[in-house]
């Protein structure tokens, strides 16, 4: 430690502390208590509309297992084929149109 931070350390050790009034400490628990059941009330919202009554962890593995099973069909199927074919297209030749009539 440098000479700054023990002499820090040294003054704050040396200060009294301040007791927090009790009315204060229940008006933070309180709002704590308020925004974490917005919170709540928000997640819950979003979870039951992907999965209504499921706790949230069942969404999440299937959502999981689902890209797994996506990435390793993905590695499993060959992108291109590697053998020359030739393959003809309806617009690479005229259009013929035979109604089966002798004209």
């Amino acid at each position: 430690m440098d000479d700054d931070a023990m002499w820090a350390e040294a003054l704050l050790k040396d200060l009294p502390g301040v007791p927090a009034p009790a009315a204060l400490e229940r008006r933070i628990l309180a709002d704590f208590d308020r925004v974490a059941a917005r919170r709540r009330g928000w997640f819950a919202s979003l979870s039951g509309m992907v999965w209504p009554g499921a706790p949230a962890w069942q969404p999440a593995a299937v959502l999981a297992a689902a890209l797994v099973v996506g990435i390793v069909a993905g590695s499993a199927v060959p992108l291109e084929d590697t053998t020359e074919q030739a393959a003809t297209i309806a617009l690479d030749a005229p259009p013929s149109f035979d109604l089966g009539e002798a004209s």
